[in-house]
């Protein structure tokens, strides 16, 4: 697992980020800031209901590479999110996790232009 790079599309789970909140439209609202999950947190986020909180809301944590079924010696995952997606243009969205992101060291700017249109289970409509 990677310490250095973090996966900006990660499941819940105790020790990952709160990354952001999917608002209107389905695009992140990011929370620079966002807390670290805890299992109580995950569990009042749950207790909302609303399908899976992957659907709902964007976590981040350590890149686990060759765990991950996007990882073919580089992450596919942003790859795949700009043949979904199209990029955005504009100020880059405040983010708490750039200086350590997978997909910002892959790709830059060019990253960033997708990221707030990816949900990580779910529905895109």
């Amino acid at each position: 697992m990677s310490e250095r790079h973090t996966c900006p599309s990660s499941q819940a789970g105790p020790g990952a980020t709160l990354l952001g909140i999917l608002g209107p439209g389905g695009r992140v609202v990011y929370t620079p800031n966002g807390p670290r999950v805890t299992p109580e947190f995950q569990a009042r986020l749950a207790a909302r209901g609303g399908g899976p909180l992957e659907s709902r809301y964007r976590f981040a944590a350590p890149c686990v590479e060759s765990g991950c079924v996007f990882w073919d010696g580089a992450c596919r995952a942003v790859d795949a999110a700009h043949e979904d997606f199209v990029a955005v243009g504009g100020a880059l969205p405040e983010c708490g996790i750039r200086e350590t992101c997978r997909w910002w060291a892959q790709q830059g700017p060019a990253a960033c232009a997708v990221c707030p249109s990816v949900r990580t289970n779910g529905s895109t409509s």
